[in-house]
């Protein structure tokens, strides 16, 4: 990597823009950075590892102030550095966010951080990123080193190496884990530990389970839970406990059984005793109170017999009485019937030949039929009758759509005769807009010339004005450039005419006089009242200067003005500002004409293709219009012809009747009217034969039931519910009786004993004995339960007890690897897992700083790395010691005085960056700054020092170094000189191979 340029504005004491090229110096290849304490001389530093890290390293534990206290609210604050990686060049911009004031109002607002990353393609810059992120993203993609990393191998600060030298274990591996990114292995340790932390709970909370099922069988035994040693022997002594006691329980339960067994036998024994002694007695009674109502039974079941004799008689009666009913009533309805047909108005119709009222069924029924067939045959002519309107209104449509279709054709032929007469209006008028339009962009380059020329006018005004007032100022900084010039030039020949009071001023008693060289001076010249000081004449001198940069100010405003009012006369050209006016208005008259013709002719265009359009549209309207006309009379010829034959046939009918329809009419009610009649009759006729066939069925009954006549049926018969009454009282005296005798006959045989048991008692005695075998049964149950429930828990804690042997074993290994990782027993060494990565890493770095500081130290010292135990147990594995030749003793590096600090502190910083750099991916650094710390060297050791700089340039980098030695100074000759100005700012200039 090779820094090349670096840009500055705003930025720490950098007021002004200050551009450093660094390129410059790599024909010397070493250089030194220089100027008085405060100057900004590490603020370059600062501005380099801003630019590419948004980071400055002196401002690692403070807020960082970046933006120069010399800035005015409109002063910006930036840095630009160029640098390059391989074959590419690149450039990062960076600003960072500070207060500024508003744009309207008061105050100050937060101007937000910016930065942007571009690469050289060619002579162009091409950005690549524009947003602070973006840049971070990119640079730390092309950059192969990170913050860190940059501070250790490029920018050496102030002080930051010789820390890395005296840190302890802990300290200088938080360096080193930034650098090599090492993180990774306390992750490692981390995640292992988090490991052996879960091994641990899922051992704790098996115990947990092993306690708590400790405790559950110390509740259900009753007894204290035993501490861990004894729990063996207690689960031994509780299970042996809780088997004596199921034993002892179950041959209680067994005995209080049989008891109860026994008491409840006989209790049931003298239960039936005494249930059957007393069904014997209600049986008796029974059998004596039936028998008491035999007379009772026997007339009972005379009635039922009667009764049943009647029943077959009873439902032919009642059809003979509903079929007598029937009879008269429809010979009734007959006669009505024949009354009515004759007064009806189409009895002749319905019955032409006379004496309608003697007419049989089968008559009737035959002209029925007849008037039937008569009113199917005017089907066709009712049909023809009733379709007569319709046909009539579809002939009057039919001969107005022909006229209709008839109209339009006419109508679309005449808009048709007069589209070309339209087309020829359009097409001239197209034309002459067309012409007009075809200026419009003319038009509008002439509109911006005169507006042109009308701002040029304008500027033209002000220009003027300031041209005066450029001028004045120019005349102003004259004058008093010449009154300076005056006063300088006075003091001067007055200085000068005081010549030899000025040295008088300087002389001292045993000090040679720089005229004369006599070393007594009895009477030296007093100044008079021309008399003017160095300080005097300096301070005219200063005024002058002033002066004569004000003037030069001035003369570069008032030239400014010249050029920006000759350019603004050219643009406006020849005429005033109100003839400028007149052709602007002018042009933009015939502009807006010549758009509006544009947007005429567009739309005369649009009407031609409608034209066409409908050209096309009413050509094919008319064939279809002239089609529609031959489809109309053709509609109409049908009308004319369906019309007069539905005419034809409507005239068909007799005389007398208006219309089909009522002659149709007349038949159908003649024939409804022989239908009633028809029906009367044939109902008449089936009911006077239903009657008689009912009368005869009622003789054939009365004459099998053994009854003599029909009142003796009605005497005899009962309806159906009292009927079945008397049969079920019937039966239930017979069965009733017979049960009863049954229970006499059983019972009558069986010897029972005399004395009545006391059923309470024994009762009693039965209760007692159940309730002393339900309760040896609980206690049985509830020994067996605790017995069964105690050798689960054994189950549970063996099989819980081998099930985490296994995570124990586990859980102890992962414990002692995670212990063993972070440095802890068994690790003697107390040497951490990341330490031990990192210790390969500054056992090289040590390789790589010893090659240097053997030779700056003139083989007296050497560092070595240190991994043995440290005082009071602490961190090992990354300690270093310094190697004294002398004393062939190593010690703390502690111990080393300031140059001897120095010296290692930078050998060890120039090894760490050699090994990072290989880390990198061997990238080629190119440049390098080192920031202060030679002061502290005698001119030997600094001379050793500065050979092996000169060594490094050697090697093809730029070296630059930030020192106050004098002796340095004088033996670099390109150096970057950081100065005050007047107002306090700092500036830098570059001298390459200058001595002064």
């Amino acid at each position: 990597m090779r820094i090349l340029r670096l840009e500055l504005e705003g930025f720490g004491p950098y007021l002004d823009r200050q551009e450093i090229d660094f390129t410059a110096f790599e024909t010397e290849g070493l250089f030194a950075i220089t100027g008085k304490t405060g100057a900004g001389k590490s603020t370059i530093l600062d501005a380099i590892c801003f630019a590419l890290y948004d980071k400055v390293p002196r401002y690692e534990k403070a807020e960082p102030v970046l933006r120069s206290h010399f800035c005015g609210e409109d002063d910006a604050t930036s840095v630009t550095l160029d640098y390059e990686l391989g074959t590419l060049q690149y450039r990062v911009w960076r600003s960072p966010a500070y207060e500024r004031a508003k744009k309207r109002g008061t105050g100050t607002t937060t101007k937000g951080a910016e930065a942007k990353l571009y690469a050289r393609r060619g002579a162009d810059w091409e950005i690549l990123a524009a947003m602070p992120r973006e840049v971070a993203e990119h640079v730390a993609a092309t950059v192969p080193l990170t913050g860190e990393q940059f501070l250790q191998v490029i920018l050496l600060a102030q002080g930051r190496f010789a820390e890395f030298l005296k840190a302890d274990t802990a300290e200088r591996r938080t360096v080193l884990r930034s650098l090599f990114g090492t993180r990774r292995f306390e992750d490692l340790e981390q995640h292992i530990r988090e490991i052996a932390k879960t091994k641990q709970a899922a051992v704790d909370a098996a115990d947990a389970q092993l306690a708590g099922l400790v405790e559950r069988a110390a509740a259900l035994t009753g007894v204290d839970a035993p501490p861990v040693a004894e729990r063996d022997a207690f689960w031994d002594a509780t299970g042996s406990a809780l088997a004596e006691a199921v034993t002892l329980a179950t041959a209680a339960r067994a005995e209080a059984s049989a008891v109860a067994d026994a008491a409840a036998a006989t209790l049931n024994e003298a239960r039936e005793v005494e249930r059957a002694r007393e069904r014997l007695s209600r049986a008796r009674a029974t059998v004596s109170d039936l028998e008491s109502r035999r007379d009772e039974q026997s007339a009972r079941e005379a009635r039922v017999a009667s009764a049943r004799r009647a029943v077959p008689v009873m439902g032919p009666m009642r059809e003979a009485e509903r079929a007598s009913r029937a009879a008269t009533e429809a010979t009734e309805a007959l006669a009505r019937a024949r009354e009515v047909a004759a007064a009806d108005a189409v009895a002749r119709l319905a019955w032409p030949a006379g004496g309608l009222e003697t007419a049989g069924e089968d008559a009737l029924r035959e002209r029925e039929s007849e008037l039937a067939g008569e009113i199917g045959a005017l089907s066709g002519a009712l049909a023809a009758e009733r379709s007569l309107p319709g046909l009539e209104t579809a002939h009057t449509r039919a001969t107005e759509d022909a006229s209709k279709a008839a109209g339009a054709v006419a109508e679309t032929r005449e808009a048709l005769d007069a589209l070309p007469a339209r087309e020829t209006e359009l097409r001239a008028s197209l034309e002459a807009a067309g012409t007009t339009a075809a200026r419009v962009d003319d038009l509008a380059g002439a509109v911006e010339r005169a507006q042109a020329s009308v701002d040029a006018h304008a500027t033209v005004g002000r220009l003027r004005s300031g041209l005066d007032t450029a001028r004045a100022a120019e005349a102003t900084a004259a004058e008093s450039h010449a009154a300076a010039a005056s006063a300088h030039a006075a003091l001067v020949q007055r200085r000068l005419r005081s010549q030899a009071a000025h040295l008088a001023a300087e002389l001292e008693d045993g000090t040679p006089c720089p005229v004369c060289g006599a070393i007594d001076h009895p009477s030296p010249a007093q100044p008079s009242d021309d008399h003017v000081t160095d300080e005097a004449v300096d301070a005219a001198y200063e005024s002058l200067q002033a002066a004569d940069r004000v003037l030069a100010g001035a003369r570069d405003g008032r030239a400014e003005a010249d050029r920006t009012l000759t350019a603004a006369r050219e643009k406006a050209g020849e005429g005033d500002a109100e003839s400028a006016a007149s052709t602007l208005e002018a042009a933009r008259t015939e502009h807006a004409a010549a758009l509006a013709a544009a947007s005429e002719r567009d739309r005369l265009a649009r009407e031609l293709e409608a034209l066409a359009s409908r050209e096309a549209t009413l050509t094919t309207r008319l064939e279809e219009h002239t089609r529609a006309v031959a489809v109309a009379q053709d509609a109409v010829t049908r009308a004319a012809t369906e019309l007069a034959s539905a005419r034809e046939l409507a005239a068909h009918r007799p005389e007398g009747y208006a219309t089909v329809a009522a002659y149709a009419d007349a038949l159908t009610a003649a024939k409804s009217l022989l239908a009633q009649l028809t029906a009367a009759t044939a109902a008449a006729d089936d009911a006077t034969a239903a009657h008689a066939n009912a009368t005869a069925a009622l003789d054939e009954a009365l004459a099998s039931s053994g009854l003599a006549s029909l009142d003796e049926v009605r005497e005899a018969s009962l309806d159906a519910a009292e009927l079945a009454r008397l049969e079920a009282d019937a039966e239930s005296h017979r069965s009733g009786l017979a049960a009863a005798r049954a229970v006499v006959a059983e019972l009558a045989e069986r010897e029972l004993p005399d004395q009545v048991a006391d059923l309470d008692a024994l009762a009693a005695a039965a209760a007692e004995a159940a309730t002393a075998r339900d309760t040896a049964i609980e206690a049985a149950t509830s020994a067996a339960s605790r017995a069964n429930d105690l050798a689960n828990l054994s189950r549970q804690y063996a099989d819980l007890g081998e099930s985490t042997a296994g995570a124990r074993a586990e859980r102890d290994a992962v414990a002692t690897l995670a212990d063993a990782l972070e440095g802890k027993a068994p690790n003697e060494r107390r040497l951490r897992l990341e330490s031990f990565v990192l210790a390969s890493k500054l056992e090289r770095i040590v390789a790589a700083a010893n090659t240097r500081l053997r030779t700056m130290s003139s083989g007296q010292y050497q560092l070595e790395h240190d991994d043995s135990a440290q005082y009071r147990g602490k961190e090992t594995g990354l300690a270093l010691r310094i190697a004294d030749a002398h004393t062939g003793q190593a010690r703390s590096t502690r111990s080393l005085s300031g140059g001897e600090t120095f010296l290692a502190s930078l050998s060890l910083a120039l090894g760490l960056a050699e090994t990072v750099t290989a880390e990198a991916g061997g990238i080629e650094l190119s440049t390098l700054f080192i920031d202060e710390g030679f002061g502290s060297l005698d001119g030997d050791t600094l001379e050793v020092a500065m050979s092996t700089l000169n060594d490094l340039r050697d090697s093809g980098r730029t070296v630059g170094l930030i020192s106050h030695v004098e002796a340095m100074h004088d033996a670099i000759p390109a150096r970057l000189e950081v100065t005050k100005a007047s107002d306090g700012s700092s500036r830098v200039a570059v001298k390459a191979g200058e001595v002064d």
